[in-house]
C-alpha cells in the first residue's frame, strides 16, 4: 500500500548508515520499521475488507478510507514519538550554557580591555568589515572574547550580531555538543521528510476512496 514511501524511507536509511554512527542511524532505522509496520496494518485491514462478502463495492471503499484515516492518526503519533525535539532542546540549552567555561585570569581581562580600547570609537560596520571573517569562524578568539565580554552598556556590536558570536564561541568551547546537535537536527529533518512522504501517499489513497461526487468538486 505504501510502496513509494517505503522505498524512499529505505533510501534515506542507507544514506544515514553511510553518514552517521550506528547509534545515530538507528533513529532512521526505527522510523523505517514503523512505516513498514504501518503498511502491514493497512494491508491486513484491507484484506479483511476485501474478503467480506457482505459489503458492496461502495461500502468496501468507505471501509478502506476509514482504515487509511486510522493509519493517518497512527502516523501522527509515530511522528511525535520519533522526532527528537526534546533532545535537540536539551543540546541547545547545553550549548548556550557558558557557566564555568571562561578563563577569569587578570591577564586575560587586561588583554581583552586593551583590544576594546583599540576598537573604541570604531563603528560596528567597520569592526565587521575588518574582522568579521575571523570573528564568525572563531579564529580570533581574543577579539571574540573582548567583544562579547564588554561591560553592559558598552556593547560594540548590535544585539543580533552578539547573539550569533556567542553561538560561535560556545561551539568552539563545546565542539562535541555542537556536533551532536547538528547531527540531531539533520536526522530530525530526514525523519520529518519521511513522515511527510508517507502522509502524502496516505492522503492520495484516501482521496481515491472518496465518492466521485466529492472528488470532482
Amino acid at each position: 500500500m505504501l510502496k513509494d514511501a517505503i522505498a524512499k524511507a529505505r533510501k534515506a536509511l542507507k544514506e544515514a548508515q553511510q553518514k552517521y554512527p550506528v547509534e545515530s542511524a538507528a533513529a532512521i532505522e526505527q522510523v523505517y520499521a514503523d512505516i513498514k509496520n504501518l503498511n502491514t496494518f493497512i494491508n491486513k485491514e484491507v484484506e479483511i475488507i476485501e474478503a467480506d462478502k457482505n459489503l458492496n463495492d461502495r461500502a468496501k471503499s468507505n471501509e478502506r478510507r476509514k482504515v487509511l484515516e486510522q493509519a493517518g492518526r497512527k502516523l501522527e503519533l509515530l511522528k511525535e514519538r520519533r522526532i527528537k525535539t526534546a533532545l535537540a532542546e536539551e543540546l541547545e540549552t547545553k550549548l548556550a550554557d557558558e557557566s564555568g567555561a571562561e578563563d577569569e585570569s587578570a591577564l586575560k581581562f587586561l588583554r581583552e580591555r586593551e583590544v576594546r580600547d583599540r576598537l573604541y570609537g570604531m563603528p560596528a560596520a567597520q569592526i565587521l568589515s575588518h574582522f568579521g571573517k575571523s570573528l564568525f569562524d572563531g579564529s580570533n578568539r581574543l577579539l571574540l572574547d573582548a567583544i562579547l565580554n564588554a561591560p553592559a552598556g558598552f556593547e560594540m556590536l548590535p544585539v543580533e550580531t552578539l547573539l550569533r558570536l556567542r553561538e560561535v564561541r560556545t561551539r568552539i568551547m563545546k565542539p562535541e555538543i555542537a556536533a551532536e546537535l547538528q547531527t540531531t537536527r539533520r536526522l530530525n529533518t530526514a525523519i520529518e521528510q519521511i513522515f511527510w512522504l508517507v502522509k502524502k501517499e496516505l492522503d492520495i489513497k484516501r482521496r481515491q476512496e472518496l465518492p466521485p461526487s466529492l472528488t470532482t468538486k
